[in-house]
């Protein structure tokens, strides 16, 4: 799989519900969602910027998430399987 297909962009900006109308806009609540819906996790800041005769661009800052890794042990058993009519299973009964 090719990395264009295994990346997300930011879809769209959404701020937190203005609690406090004519009042100025609080910050805190603010979700970026990204293009397969999903909220991007550890949103510490988005700065907007623009320029005249450009697009508007977002830069965000992220706090990742720290992945603890887990250390397991297994046991591996294998089991022989065989149908009814086996020699192989004759040949276990008259062992056991």
């Amino acid at each position: 799989m090719s990395e264009h297909n295994n990346s997300l962009r930011v879809a769209t900006i959404v701020p937190a519900q203005n609690q406090n109308p004519g009042h100025p806009q609080i910050a805190n609540g603010t979700k970026v969602l990204l293009s397969d819906g999903s909220e991007l996790a550890g949103v510490i800041s988005v700065t907007l910027t623009a320029t005249a005769g450009n697009l508007w661009q977002a830069t965000i800052t992220v706090m990742p998430e720290r992945v603890h890794q887990v250390t397991a042990e297994a046991n591996i058993v294998e089991v022989e399987t065989t149908d009814l009519a086996s020699l192989s299973r004759t040949y276990a009964r008259a062992e056991a």
